[in-house]
């Protein structure tokens, strides 16, 4: 692979921006290793413009509930075990969505049933909406 010159290299005040990170967050991924500075210049850290489709990965990870040390594993791991990382997530965000769903369909009913207190409605001892 061929690295980029040092003007086409992102500072990390452009990773942060780019991601909508802070700059504080894009040094903390730095510093443990989920993401690497291709370089210093002027004492500063530079990055390959490729860091911030990492860095958005592992912040989509997050979001889904995985820690950063999963996230990383995910991006990272050889061996193949990161499949067993996927499986278990995937199994806990099917259940989140069913329950999501669920909650959707429930406020939905509660939006249009005509009670004035949401605590009167019927679904309150029959999961149904009066």
């Amino acid at each position: 692979m061929t690295l980029p010159s040092n003007t086409e290299l992102l500072s990390i005040g452009s990773v942060a921006s780019a991601t909508g990170l802070a700059v504080s967050a894009v040094r903390y991924y730095d510093e443990l290793g989920i993401i690497d500075a291709t370089t210093r210049v002027g004492g500063k850290r530079r990055f390959h413009p490729d860091v911030i489709g990492r860095v958005n990965f592992v912040q989509r990870c997050k979001e889904a509930g995985f820690s950063l040390e999963d996230a990383a594993s995910l991006l990272d791991d050889t061996t193949g075990a990161w499949r067993g990382l996927v499986d278990e997530k995937l199994e806990e965000l099917v259940e989140k969505q069913r329950r999501l769903t669920e909650m959707i369909a429930m406020l939905t009913e509660i939006r249009s049933c005509g009670c004035d207190v949401v605590s009167d409605c019927t679904f309150q001892s029959t999961n149904r909406v009066c």
